[in-house]
């Protein structure tokens, strides 16, 4: 009887303490997975915090970002592997596409945010830059590569004609509400933080609009979107079907929420909320996956490569670059 005991007790500490053991197994099996975002202080940023404030992504992501300013630095962010999903120009993501870069684009989120803005009173058309100097954010991204195209078409040429000048974003800006430049190409909200500041700012130029007149009144411009490593895509099919699905409901809320998204840009980018909550009407905004944007993204790509190939990497891309989902 005293054996039958014995053993009965050592099976229970057995038992015990398997489990445990799966216990602890279950927690270590339950650790978040990091998924880092890099994006820059621009509109396609802001779906990607109302993400991270909700938890959008669930309790096995860890959703979060790194801030990129310039082109380079988010090339650098790529190849170190600092961020699995980035939101990077259209121009950029053809670019590094056709150079090799492991990437796919997940979608579009961001179409015709672009704007040009001048502080002189007598401008009237692109030929009235002759003899200016011009400044443009983002080099080698959609506001150089079409303020140099709609300047072209104009009859002006560049470094002859117009003087371009490369800044940041947040510099350009600066500049404008100082009066110390007068003609600059913009991207919200920039723009509307600008003019906030400087009453002699006027927007002259909705690039939207003159891709309208080009392409048709039903034709949107395709600006910046979503893109994730190849690498990362093939572990985690699942997670980036998961981010598209959750990208596109806070899009959504951003849209229809202003106020609220000012609130939320102020606290974690430090831009103004009152300045998002202005320019949000011109931010151009709606999600659209990749596969579904096929037709405006060959629009653009083809205007592009005809006025220079480098803009987007020498040719076309391939579908290959654009993601499906199989989930």
């Amino acid at each position: 009887m005293k054996k039958i005991s014995l053993v009965f007790l050592f099976l229970i500490i057995s038992l015990s303490a398997f489990a445990q053991g799966s216990k602890e197994d279950n927690q270590s099996d339950l650790t978040p997975l990091d998924l880092v975002c890099g994006v820059p202080i621009a509109p396609p940023a802001l779906a990607l915090l109302r993400m991270i404030e909700t938890d959008a992504m669930g309790d096995d992501v860890n959703l979060s970002y790194n801030l990129w300013t310039g082109a380079e630095q988010l090339i650098a962010m790529l190849q170190g592997g600092q961020a699995d999903m980035f939101a990077f120009p259209l121009t950029v993501a053809s670019k590094l596409y056709n150079k090799g870069f492991d990437v796919k684009l997940t979608n579009v989120n961001t179409w015709g945010v672009i704007y040009f803005v001048t502080s002189d009173p007598s401008f009237k058309t692109w030929e009235d830059l002759r003899g200016k100097t011009v400044y443009i954010p983002l080099r080698t991204s959609p506001p150089d590569y079409l303020t140099q195209y709609f300047m072209s078409e104009a009859g002006l040429e560049i470094g002859k004609d117009v003087k371009v000048v490369y800044s940041t974003q947040a510099e350009i800006a600066n500049l404008l509400v100082a009066g110390r430049i007068e003609y600059a190409t913009m991207i919200e909200p920039q723009m509307t933080m600008a003019m906030m500041k400087n009453s002699k700012l006027r927007c002259v130029y909705s690039f939207e609009e003159l891709w309208k007149q080009e392409k048709g009144e039903d034709k949107h411009m395709p600006n910046a979107g979503f893109g994730v490593r190849g690498s990362f895509l093939s572990e985690n099919p699942e997670i980036v079907a998961r981010f598209e699905k959750e990208y596109e409901i806070a899009l959504e809320w951003v849209v229809s929420n202003p106020k609220e998204i000012g609130i939320l840009a102020q606290k974690e980018l430090g831009v103004s909320a009152k300045v998002i909550e202005n320019a949000l009407d011109n931010m151009g905004m709606y999600y659209q996956s990749a596969q579904d944007a096929k037709e405006p993204l060959r629009e653009l790509y083809e205007l592009l490569y005809s006025f220079d190939p480098s803009s987007i990497g020498g040719k076309i891309a391939d579908s290959g670059m654009l993601y499906e989902s199989e989930i």
